[in-house]
């Protein structure tokens, strides 16, 4: 007879990695995630809000302190082992969320709060509630006795969350932590003792790797947790930071599940080699002398650089080589000067980086915001800072690595929520097992999509967002104008301040006071200018009276690898039912075009461009170049989730059980 597992044995929980699928089973499982987005799936959750309304009539006229009775008595009879969820539990935690947080969950909220709790990615859209719906789906899980974590886009976003959820979680019995990037190690383990822990990927993922290393051969969960144990009695012992991984429930998934999977996460630990250094200055010195399609080759949509022979004979007629050994393997040193090419082609200063404090701070590209204290690997890094003048950092040397699909497959359960999950549902069923469905608006869409206008030149394009901007500013509305990078919306600033327009800028140089610009933007008459999804996660609130002129005006100034993106930025306007507006500025020769267009289409559209008849054709390029960079971003993904399969089966200790 098959014994239950000892209690520290299922406290420290990490799933099982799935077997890669082949032939039919593909096919299966793909047809199975189709099942489940099935429109019947809504409808009988429908019914389960509608039993749960009726509970929470019954709650509301309740005193306080009978309230308390009803949610002990409500806590102490949650069963995890039933799997499903009560509807008096759910009506129970929105009658919290309406005396704590004067917020009233939507009937379309309680049908989130259901979506995630059977592990579904719930798609909803921007302004319709996702943080409380979140909050709500967390309380209920603590409730099941297991550790909880809300995993978010930003540092900003889980310290804010927490904060305002706190008084909620409180009342409920739940505990509730958080941890940032800031957050010291004793503190980090403080809070992942809580009930409820609200952090990011990055910061999840690397703990679990750091209590990896601690562990070294103690890689069975129940071996690990009797380790952790007995070694926090020993004096001098280890101590793991997490208590395992149970349950996750991620807000912006897209940008977790999606946009962070392109690259590892990496633990690294400084190594010092003066060799490494002339090696990358003397690459950077080849480097940014070679010439294009003499010296090199680029192929800019897998964002690659390849050195030929003449390449090769060029560098070696340059000389000032430095001498050592990494130099004068041929191998490293080829490896090297296309690092450099790299560098000089597809790493630009205001896009990919900025440099600030004479150091060279990486820039998260999905969401134009700032990651301190992170580098790129292989010597990259160095390069760069070589490129812009800096002193070189110590390079580093990596001790242990993970893609973050192969982190969050760990988890017993995992749930999410997100404005654009149609466009990587099947990816992430695939990858993850979880399947997505749409959640209704609570109010119909006002929102208003003005068109897109191309324009065959920068100065063009430039000309015509300035005057939509001001036609917008004198109706009385609010302006929020995206931007690609850094530079893009400090130059579109300084062309408005120029012609008397104030605006704010947002932007990975100008974070410090994110949420008060974003609390602003609503503002009649207010211009922000943002890149990329800067603010993302906090609602553009209207001022008063602003509704009556239109609402929140979005301008696009350039459009994004992925439609998700696109429509991330659109969704800022019309929350909650509000009118709103969105027009497009694109350029025929914008990135996105150059990238992923034949040249002989570009050349097409630059022909065709105002011609009545034929205005689709850009629409249609647009289309088609989105979903080629869409497919190109996922091939990255996919080779990153096998080149992490690769490193388990050729390094057998770092195979979890």
């Amino acid at each position: 007879m098959r014994t239950a597992p000892s209690e520290y044995q299922k406290s420290f929980y990490q799933r099982l990695g799935e077997k890669e699928l082949k032939g039919l089973d593909v096919l299966a499982k793909k047809m199975a995630g189709i099942w489940k987005r099935r429109a019947g799936v809504r409808r009988s959750w429908n019914r389960r809000v509608e039993l749960a309304e009726i509970h929470w009539k019954e709650l509301e006229p309740l005193s306080e302190g009978d309230l308390d009775r009803r949610i002990r008595e409500c806590r102490g009879g949650f069963k995890m082992s039933e799997a499903k969820l009560s509807e008096e539990a759910l009506a129970v935690v929105c009658e919290v969320a309406a005396r704590t947080l004067k917020l009233r969950p939507y009937p379309v909220q309680m049908m989130a709060v259901v979506a995630l709790w059977e592990g579904y990615l719930a798609e909803i859209d921007t302004g319709e509630g996702k943080t409380l719906s979140i909050a709500l789906a967390g309380a209920l899980a603590a409730w099941d006795g297991e550790p909880c974590h809300i995993v978010t886009a930003n540092d900003y976003l889980a310290a804010r969350d927490a904060k305002t959820m706190k008084r909620f979680y409180e009342r409920l019995g739940v505990s509730v932590g958080v941890v940032t990037g800031d957050t010291e190690e004793k503190d980090r383990r403080e809070a992942y003792r809580r009930m409820v822990t609200y952090t990011t990927s990055k910061e999840v993922a690397a703990d679990y790797l750091r209590d990896r290393l601690k562990i070294r051969e103690w890689n069975r969960s129940g071996r690990r947790q009797f380790f952790r144990k007995m070694a926090q009695v020993r004096d001098g012992g280890v101590e793991l930071v997490q208590r395992g991984l149970f349950r996750a429930f991620i807000d912006e998934a897209d940008n977790c599940l999606i946009d962070e999977a392109v690259t590892p996460l990496l633990i690294s630990q400084p190594h010092r080699e003066k060799a490494v250094e002339d090696a990358c200055r003397a690459a950077w010195f080849i480097g940014e002398r070679l010439v294009e399609g003499t010296d090199y080759r680029v192929k800019r949509d897998e964002r690659q650089a390849t050195l030929t022979n003449a390449g090769r004979e060029s560098a070696e007629k340059l000389g000032g080589f430095p001498d050592s050994a990494l130099w004068r393997c041929p191998q490293r040193r080829g490896q090297m000067i296309t690092l450099a090419l790299e560098a000089r082609e597809f790493f630009h200063r205001g896009i990919q980086y900025i440099v600030e404090g004479g150091k060279i701070i990486i820039v998260d590209e999905g969401t134009g915001r700032p990651m301190p204290n992170r580098s790129w690997k292989l010597g990259l890094h160095q390069i760069v800072e070589a490129k812009e003048g800096v002193e070189l950092t110590e390079p580093s040397q990596t001790i242990a690595q993970i893609s973050f699909q192969a982190f969050f497959q760990k988890y017993k359960k995992m749930a999410g929520a997100t404005g654009t999950a149609r466009e990587i549902a099947g990816e992430v069923w695939s990858i993850y097992s979880v399947p997505s469905i749409r959640i209704p608006r609570n109010q119909s869409d006002r929102r208003t999509h003005d068109g897109i206008i191309y324009c065959g030149d920068r100065a063009e394009r430039d000309k015509r967002i300035l005057s939509e901007i001001e036609a917008q500013v004198r109706k009385g509305r609010p302006v929020l104008v995206g931007t690609r990078s850094v530079s893009s919306s400090e130059d579109l600033g300084r062309r408005l301040g120029l012609r008397g327009v104030d605006c704010e800028i947002l932007n990975a140089t100008r974070l410090a006071e994110e949420a008060a610009v974003i609390g602003r933007a609503g503002s009649g008459k207010r211009v922000t200018i943002a890149t990329n999804m800067a603010g993302r996660g906090t609602d553009i609130e209207l001022g008063y009276g602003v509704a009556a002129y239109g609402g929140l005006h979005v301008v696009a100034t350039e459009p994004h690898e992925s439609r998700r993106i696109d429509r991330q930025l659109f969704g800022r306007a019309g929350r909650q039912g509000d009118p709103g507006s969105v027009i497009c500025f694109y350029r025929l020769d914008d990135d996105l075009f150059e990238q992923n267009l034949h040249p002989v289409m570009l050349r097409c559209l630059s022909k065709v461009q105002g011609v009545v008849g034929v205005r689709w054709l850009p629409r249609v390029a647009q289309a088609f170049a989105q979903k080629r960079s869409e497919s190109l971003a996922r091939k990255r993904r996919q080779l990153v989730s096998k080149n992490d399969a690769s490193l388990k089966r050729s390094l057998g200790f770092a195979e979890e059980r």
